[in-house]
This record gives structure tokens, C-alpha cells and sequence, in this order.
């Protein structure tokens, strides 16, 4: 059934007279579904997508961040700072770093507001609550909060109406003294009314490189009331890390001496907590249409030590965020229409404290960042073709609150952007469909990008920093087309992109005494490429998955501030021209099964310029995992990087000389699981 005839049957059920709790928790649970699939993509839709379901996300999870699980989508690299599952994971899409892509939560923005980053380290195991994700490629659809630029990750909550009662205890360990324990249970539907979700989580590692541990934990709850026509469903999640810093990246010659060498001090560490709660009511309206209505609240707060000779500096951040959206999705026959709006107030306070006088601020600002967006999408099928538009509007506002000493005015600064995208999908056999589409997307930039790095302004920096409006908005036009097929157990797609930039804010590969990257606008710039894959279904007990990305992506012309050489024709930094990835599972009998993956990535540049010595290494990494399962147990060993390769998943250059975050070296992880 497709997603449009099961949301029309789905509203027709709620209609009906109330039945056994088996039918109602199926419908329940699809109208459940529906408060995503507003900013999701449907069926349809003319773009490039991937959907990964939750038991695809579960197989061989043992406590990694989200970005890790999700390097089978095309396109996407990613690795953590410390070499390990956990401790400041990142991805990159289509080579565009995380702050570019819109990361959701059941539709509600999780990209800070100032700087459009998500720490995944602050909610250790969030991956556990997680139902599916969908990961658009381009500028995709349009989503609530920070630009689908690059493209957009959209999370959604475990489902609680369809859920088998129970409960699971996760025990996962292994190298560097990893050490998770989770525990959670589902209520599945009570009385034909209520449905209960929860889960709390332990876990610790010393990294892989040294001193780049992390103690963390994490919980989460979720209630949910069905009527016969509403849905009320109450979701909040927490965390707190502990982490030893590893932001700094070490010195390519050092790392293949010592790949654990980690350059931050001991005493370099930092503490953060992060707390997420909303309240989403869903409404049936009629037989046809859907309205939903949530409020958020976010907040996180927390500090970091860093090491400026012979000083220990503590930066502290605390943020609160509030906002409001809602949605109406209407389906009838050939015609599909959504409409959204979103509202958030944000402001995050920035101190420093200077050890040991850590009751002393040396400085005390805040910004504050407000937004105000809306969106409409029509998709109308006429015979074997379906027609698909989407505009949005988006206002977006920066205001900065200086310290009381700093010897500046706060200045502010807002932007307007008008978002268009277009497209259609052609159905041209039951197996084979064509899509082709164009997405225009303007961006703001960061707080980073604006203060050149600086966590502070006052007037010993602000010729180098103001007016504002230095670093300006960048703009894509991005054009997609591709095909899928579909015939019996295969299923493969492919689409060729070219995504056309006018002032993209690049990275210049250097870092920031916070560590953040430093970027500026770079004019004209590109990247054109082809992204394929591949499910089959080989037999009833192996299955293969294989990813391609081939991607160009040059800056026409780019002129270094700080040597006035003008570089031209030059490859992105951290932008592979090839990634591709295989996966295989094979069920071996007596509940034993093996899985196996390799992910191989070419070199890609550490800077701007075209200079060929400042490389980051290509690399293939092989993982493989046994598992047994019998009954409520299930046991999996898993070694990754099987060969003992050496390998880096990111760094910059400075200098003339590399520095690079190395993936760890061959090591063993289990996970047991047991239901109840």
C-alpha cells in the first residue's frame, strides 16, 4: 500500500466506530507516523532519499553515535575525534560538513540556532530511540530550522502504539574499556488508549586515542493518549558527557609512530548536558486531512577547558530554546498537500573563566537568535507522471549582547531567504520510475563564521570582525535526476547531481583556539557527481547492499586573505571523488549469522589551495561481526577494521604539515542482548 492510500485509510479508520485494540493500534500507529512525513519525503517525491528502518539501524549498534550508523547512505563519510564510537562525532554530505545539514527530530530542529551544529555526544545512545531515519541528499524538501543545504537527516521517534509489550537489557564492551549498559521497555497499547516508551543508559570508554574518553548517560521518555480523532503524545530525552578533549588533531608523522597519540593535555576536558522535551497534538480533520500542532523546549549548558600557555581557559555555553510548529497534510485521490509553519526564540551565554579563579569571568556575552518560517508542498499525479512544488520562507535574525566592558555596541544582523523547489517523478513501467528536480536554497551564516572563530567581541578584534555582514549568505541551485528499479528481491537507484554554489562559506582547513574551522565565502563554486545503490535480496538467508558516490567538486576561483594569492580550478577540502561502500549478512543456521563491511574512500585535499602534499590518505576498512540468537538472547562479537588498516576519517594543514584524526586500529566489540 502507498504511503498516500495508507494515510487516507488511516483517517477513514478514525472515522469508524471504535474496534478490537489490534485494529485500533494499527491505525493509531499510522496516524502516529504521519507528524513526520510532512518534512519527509514521500514515495514520490523527486529527489534522492534513503530511509533506514530501525532494525537496519540496530544491527551491530553498540552504543555509536548517529553519525557513525549511517555511512551505507551514498555520500555520506563520517568519524569521530577520538578514533572511537563516541566523543564528537561528524558527517559530511556530499563533502558538506554537518552545520549545512538540517537535522530533525519528528520534524522539530536540532541544529543549534547560533552555529547550526548538533553535539551527538551530549546525548549518548540517542540512536537507541530512534524508530527510522531519512537521509535527503540536495536541497531535498523543506524541513523546520537551519537550511537543507547540503541536504537533511530527519529522526523519528520510536513508535508506541505498535509496539510488542516488553522490555530489553543491552549490555555492549570491549576495546579501550568500553562499557555500555541500556535498559528499556514499551508499554505497547493499553486499554485501546495509552502507550509507553522508556530507556536509561550507562556507558564509558577511554577512546581510542589516548586520554579521549568519555563517562556518559543518557534517558528517554515517551507517553502517548489515542482518541478517536487526536493524538497527544509527550516525548523528552537527556544526556550528560563527560569528555577528555581530542578536538586537536595530530601531526600526520606522530600518528604513524603512535597512532593513539592524542597532542591535548590531561587536565583538557570538557562537561556537557543537554535536555529536549515537546508536546505534539495530532488531529484528524475530516476524512482527508491532518493537522499538527507541538511546542519544544531545548536547553544545554556546560564547559571546556582548553590550554593557552601557560593558562588553563574554561569556555562555559548555556542555551535556551523555545519554538512552536505546525503542520496540515491533506491527501485526496491524485493530490497531496502540505503546509508548515515555525516560530523559536533562542539565546546562548557565553563566559570565560581562567583557572584556578574560576569564580571570576574575564567576560560575559550572549547571543540571541530568533526565527520565523513557513512552507507549502503540492504534489498532483496526472497519468504515469507526478508534479511536485514546494516554496518556503524563512527570516532568521542574529542579535549580540556584549560584555558590559567590552568597549562595543551589540550589533544584529537579519536575513530573508525564499526558497523554491520543483519536480517530477515518471512511472515509466510497475518496475522503473525517473525523477528529475531543481531546489534553490539561500543560507545564513554561523556565529563562527561571523566572529572569525573569536567567542568574544569587544574592541580589541572588532575591525577584524565587524561590520556582520563580512561573511555573507551562500546560495545553491541544485539540479537531481536519477531512476529506480524494482523487480523481485533487487532494488537499485541512481542519480546524477550538480549542485551549482554562488559564495559558499568554505572551510579554509584552519581551526579556530575553540576548535572550530575557520570558513569565508569563496565565490563561484561546484560539485557534480553520481551516487548509486544496490539491495539484493539473494536468497532467503544472504543478503548484499553496495553504495557508489563519485563526486567533483571544485572551487572556480578563491583568493587566500592572509597571502592575497588567488587560487583557481581547485578541489573542495574533505571532498572524496569516490566513496563506496559493501555489505553482506548471511544467516548460517542454528541462529548463528554473519555480517560483513567495507567502506573504501579516496584521498581528498586538506585545504583550498590545489597543493598535492597537503592530502588526506584514500583508504579501504573492512569490519566484520558473528551473532547468535536463540529465543530472548542474542549475542554478537564484532571486530572492526578487520585488516589493521591505518586510516584517517578528517583533519586540516597548517604549516605545510598534515594533521589527522586517525579511525582506530583493529579491535573487538560485543553486544548481548535479552528480551523480557
Amino acid at each position: 500500500m502507498t504511503s498516500l492510500s495508507l494515510f487516507v485509510a488511516a483517517l477513514a479508520a478514525l472515522q469508524a466506530p471504535q474496534t478490537a485494540d489490534s485494529s485500533r493500534a494499527a491505525r493509531t500507529d499510522t496516524l502516529e507516523r504521519v507528524t513526520v512525513r510532512a518534512v519527509r519525503a514521500g514515495g514520490a517525491a523527486p529527489l534522492s532519499e534513503r530511509t533506514i528502518a530501525r532494525d537496519e539501524l540496530q544491527r551491530g549498534y553498540s552504543g555509536q553515535e548517529a553519525p557513525l550508523l549511517l555511512t551505507r547512505v551514498p555520500g555520506i563519510t563520517a568519524y569521530s575525534e577520538s578514533g572511537s564510537f563516541t566523543g564528537y562525532s561528524y558527517l559530511r554530505l556530499r563533502g558538506l560538513d554537518q552545520n549545512r545539514v538540517n537535522l530533525t527530530f519528528d520534524g522539530i530542529p536540532l541544529n543549534d540556532p547560533e552555529d547550526q551544529a548538533f553535539y551527538f555526544s551530549n546525548v549518548p545512545d540517542f540512536a537507541n530511540s530512534v524508530q527510522s531515519v531519512q537521509v535527503q541528499r540536495g536541497t531535498g524538501t523543506s524541513s523546520f530550522g537551519t537550511a537543507s543545504y547540503a541536504g537533511s537527516v530527519n529522526f523519528q521517534s520510536l513508535d508506541l502504539a505498535a509496539a510488542t509489550r516488553g522490555g530489553e537489557l543491552q549490555l555492549s564492551g570491549g576495546a579501550f574499556d568500553t562499557r555500555r549498559a541500556a535498559l528499556q521497555w514499551r508499554s505497547g497499547l493499553v486499554g485501546g488508549r495509552w502507550a509507553v516508551a522508556a530507556r536509561a543508559t550507562s556507558q564509558q570508554t577511554d577512546g581510542f586515542r589516548r586520554h579521549s574518553g568519555n563517562n556518559a548517560s543518557s534517558g528517554f521518555f515517551s507517553a502517548a493518549w489515542y482518541g478517536n480523532h487526536d493524538v497527544l503524545k509527550f516525548t523528552a530525552f537527556a544526556g550528560l558527557s563527560k569528555l577528555r578533549s581530542s578536538y586537536y588533531a595530530a601531526d600526520e608523522a606522530t600518528v604513524r609512530r603512535d597512532p593513539r597519540d592524542n597532542p591535548m593535555a590531561t587536565d583538557e576536558r570538557d562537561r556537557f548536558s543537554q535536555v529536549f522535551w515537546n508536546l505534539q497534538h495530532v488531529r484528524a480533520v475530516g476524512a482527508h486531512a491532518v493537522w499538527t500542532t507541538t511546542v519544544y523546549r531545548q536547553g544545554a549548558g556546560g564547559w571546556f577547558d582548553v590550554r593557552v600557555d601557560p593558562e588553563l581557559w574554561r569556555f562555559n555555553l548555556s542555551y535556551n530554546w523555545y519554538g512552536a510548529l505546525s503542520t496540515f497534510s491533506y491527501r485526496r485521490g491524485a493530490l497531496a498537500f502540505d503546509a508548515g509553519a515555525h516560530v523559536m526564540q533562542y539565546h546562548r551565554d557565553h563566559y570565560l573563566e581562567i583557572w584556578p579563579r574560576l569564580d571570576e569571568r574575564s567576560y560575559d556575552n550572549t547571543g540571541h537568535k530568533g526565527e520565523q518560517a513557513a512552507f507549502a508542498k503540492l504534489q498532483v499525479e496526472r497519468g504515469r507522471a507526478t508534479w511536485f512544488g514546494d516554496v518556503q520562507w524563512r527570516r532568521s535574525a542574529f542579535r549580540y549582547v556584549p560584555d558590559k566592558n567590552a568597549g562595543v555596541a551589540g550589533p544584529n544582523i537579519d536575513w530573508g531567504f525564499l526558497n523554491p523547489r520543483a519536480g517530477v517523478t515518471w512511472r515509466q513501467t510497475a518496475a522503473l520510475s525517473l525523477f528529475a528536480s531543481v531546489g534553490s536554497v539561500r543560507r545564513e551564516p554561523t556565529r563562527d563564521d561571523m566572529f572569525v572563530g573569536a567567542d568574544n567581541l569587544d574592541a580589541s578584534n572588532a575591525a577584524s570582525i565587524l561590520p556582520l555582514d563580512h561573511v555573507r549568505p551562500e546560495h545553491v541551485i541544485d539540479y537531481e535526476a536519477g531512476a529506480t528499479w524494482t523487480r523481485g528481491a533487487v532494488r537499485a537507484s541512481a542519480n546524477v547531481f550538480a549542485m551549482e554554489f554562488t559564495q559558499e562559506i568554505a572551510p579554509v582547513g584552519a581551526l579556530s583556539l575553540t576548535g572550530s574551522p575557520l570558513r569565508v565565502n569563496v565565490g563561484a563554486s561546484h560539485r557534480r557527481g553520481f551516487e548509486g545503490e544496490l539491495r539484493w535480496n539473494a536468497s532467503r538467508d544472504l543478503s548484499i547492499d553496495a553504495t557508489l558516490a563519485l563526486t567533483d567538486a571544485r572551487i572556480h576561483r578563491y583568493t587566500d586573505a592572509a597571502s592575497g594569492v588567488t587560487y583557481r580550478n581547485v578541489r573542495s577540502r574533505l571532498t572524496p571523488g569516490c566513496v563506496a561502500t559493501q555489505a553482506a549478512a548471511w544467516r548460517l543456521g542454528h541462529g548463528f549469522s554473519v555480517q560483513a563491511e567495507a567502506r573504501e574512500l579516496s584521498a581528498s585535499p586538506l585545504t583550498n589551495t590545489g597543493d598535492r602534499s597537503a592530502q588526506l590518505p584514500g583508504y579501504v576498512l573492512a569490519d566484520a561481526g558473528l551473532s547468535w540468537s536463540r529465543g530472548a538472547s542474542m549475542v554478537t562479537v564484532r571486530m572492526n577494521n578487520l585488516f589493521d588498516r591505518l586510516a584517517y576519517g578528517g583533519g586540516y594543514a597548517s604549516d605545510g604539515t598534515n594533521y589527522v584524526f586517525p579511525f582506530a586500529t583493529r579491535h573487538v566489540m560485543f553486544d548481548v542482548r535479552r528480551t523480557f
